[in-house]
């Protein structure tokens, strides 16, 4: 499977290093230009490869991380991405309690879903720069949130999440269990 990866953060780069690691084609491209990349990929593989947006935006799976300036213009010259899931990163969490309550509120994602209404998005809640302890780790993994109603999705970005070696909690399956 190729991971197609639009914009780069430290969650863009984790998970591109990790599919790499377990076997995925991994296609990077940043709208702000590829140059300051080239370095850093050429240690990830030969798997990961710089390209443009139309091409990563080819990848069975999506995973987004553009700042607001830049989400508009990208999304609008993207091809037809009819059908693609796209994992949504920029939905940093500060607190478990915080993100249960806006898993089925409103966020960054649902301008994604705007812009892109015939994609599957899947927004993907970024616990690696900001939360550390035993309470986010689970026998050498980190967790990491997601959420998404499409059953469909939910189980292949589980899996997905899990082959890299992350525990992937679904919040809505989460936040049933709280109530």
């Amino acid at each position: 499977m190729r991971i197609g990866i639009i914009g780069i953060g430290n969650i863009t780069l984790e998970l591109a290093t990790r599919s790499a690691l377990f076997g995925y084609e991994v296609l990077i491209s940043n709208p702000r230009g590829t140059n300051v990349l080239k370095e850093l990929t050429c240690h990830m593989g030969k798997d990961v490869k710089l390209v443009s947006m139309a091409k990563a935006a080819q990848a069975e799976l999506i995973i987004l991380f553009l700042n607001r300036d830049d989400l508009e213009n990208a999304l609008r010259i993207l091809p037809d991405m009819k059908g693609k899931i796209i994992l949504h990163t920029n939905n940093p969490i500060f607190n478990l309690n915080e993100i249960l309550d806006i898993a089925s509120g409103p966020s960054s994602s649902e301008r994604v879903a705007s812009l892109l209404p015939d994609c599957f998005i899947v927004k993907l809640f970024n616990p690696l720069h900001c939360l550390t302890g035993s309470k986010y780790q689970s026998k050498d993994r980190t967790k990491i949130f997601f959420t998404t109603e499409n059953n469909k999705v939910k189980k292949n970005v589980k899996t997905y999440l899990d082959t890299l070696n992350f525990t992937p909690i679904e919040l809505t399956e989460l936040k049933k269990l709280n109530t």
